[in-house]
């Protein structure tokens, strides 16, 4: 039974300009969302991974992996941020198999990891949805 996983590090907020925070931050996003009208005006702009399907997920190597990509823009980021009032989140969202037999992925963060967090001032998301 495989497992699958993907991660992103996302900014979000009410209706801003995604171009003004790709040159704030001095990064490029994988993608960038808007809610459709009538909801709230709010956007996720998102530097993703690609999708793993694997026997075994690791989310600690994968965390790092963006973060390493993310850390020369850790000023920018942070910037862009407070300048236009957004909310920064590490997003972990795990498929695991149906099978309960299957080991669980473990879930964690290497030091580097929590402190470019912390530097930006973003939290945590973690999802899990049973494959079925």
């Amino acid at each position: 039974m495989t497992h699958a996983a993907e991660i992103h590090f996302t900014l979000c907020g009410e209706d801003f300009d995604p171009a003004e925070l790709t040159r704030l931050a001095g990064l490029r996003p994988t993608s960038i969302f808007r809610t459709p009208p009538p909801m709230a005006k709010r956007m996720k702009w998102k530097v993703s991974l690609d999708k793993v399907d694997a026997d075994c997920i690791n989310i600690y190597e994968m965390a790092s992996t963006l973060v390493a990509q993310l850390q020369p823009h850790v000023a920018g980021i942070a910037h862009a941020k407070q300048e236009l009032e957004l909310q920064a989140v590490l997003e972990v969202v795990l498929w695991v198999a149906a099978d309960d037999s299957a080991c669980m992925p473990p879930i964690g963060f290497e030091p580097e990891v929590i402190a470019f967090l912390n530097e930006v001032g973003a939290s945590i998301d973690v999802d899990m949805h049973r494959q079925v």
